[in-house]
């Protein structure tokens, strides 16, 4: 995002109304740049799906969409298609509509607890600062410090926390460690640029960039409400468009999750 956000109360982000059967309706806040962060609309669409799936089966992966910027201040009703109860997946498909449409449509795999072997091969950056180390900050509503930000290679980490208290159910921090994940991919982008560029470039308006589908893998559980880093970095540009990947740790170095974000980025037509 390249407009700050000042501190926002989120504390009712997940309390969705139930409107009818696999139907939920959630408000946003209110936003500086004038529209719904993308992130709350994904953990909002997670945590409705989430409402119809046994307790038992937890969220390994999502795939979103985004389709047109979310208006504040109408409230968005997402519609849950429970596509498939199985002993061990369950999938879920999940549309967010306003009154102007989708606004975005998002399908995820849960899966049952399963025991056996497991390895972590991604190894934790040592080289960044740890969160107390940088000056604090909001975007989103999310406290975080930035940790790197370099042109070459292009890449953008972050580290961030919930600023409200999840207890400890792991279906919603699942849902919040959504709401982070899109913090910081087109951070990552614009340095992937041919003519790389910052959050400053967005925001004097000659820039428009715009998240147009965004991928997460759970591996491990985490704790949204603690120091979470997001590490990503930009691996292609082309076509407008352009590609972050990375990888969120726990503060332990634990592989929380997996990223992967589409963004638009182009010259704001007149």
């Amino acid at each position: 995002m390249a407009v700050k956000q000042a501190p926002l109360d989120l504390t009712n982000v997940f309390n969705l109304e139930h409107h009818g059967t696999d139907t939920y309706v959630g408000d946003s806040p209110e936003y500086s740049w004038g529209r719904i962060y993308g992130g709350l609309v994904v953990a909002q669409a997670l945590w409705a799906a989430t409402q119809t799936v046994d307790p038992s089966h937890l969220v390994h992966s999502l795939h979103a969409y985004f389709i047109l910027g979310g208006e504040i201040p109408e409230p968005v009703r997402y519609e849950v298609d429970r596509v498939r109860n199985g002993r061990s997946f369950s999938t879920r498909r999940v549309v967010a509509r306003q009154s102007g449409g989708a606004i975005l449509t998002l399908e995820c795999s849960f899966q049952i607890s399963e025991g056996g072997p497991e390895a972590q091969a991604a190894e934790f950056p040592r080289d960044l600062p740890k969160p107390d180390e940088g000056a604090l900050d909001v975007d989103a509503g999310i406290e975080c410090t930035n940790a790197a930000g370099t042109m070459d290679p292009p890449r953008s980490a972050v580290w961030a926390r919930y600023p409200s208290p999840l207890g400890d159910d792991p279906r919603l921090h699942a849902c919040a460690l959504a709401y982070l994940s899109d913090l910081n991919a087109t951070g990552a982008v614009m340095r992937c640029h041919p003519n790389p560029m910052t959050g400053a470039d967005l925001d004097d308006g000659g820039v428009m960039s715009a998240s147009l589908d965004h991928a997460l893998w759970f591996h491990r559980h985490g704790r949204a409400d603690d120091w979470t880093l997001l590490d990503l970095a930009g691996s292609s540009f082309v076509g407008s468009r352009g590609l972050a990947t990375g990888l969120m740790f726990g503060a332990d170095g634990t592989h929380v999750a997996t990223i992967a974000q589409d963004v638009l980025i182009r010259d704001r037509r007149r």
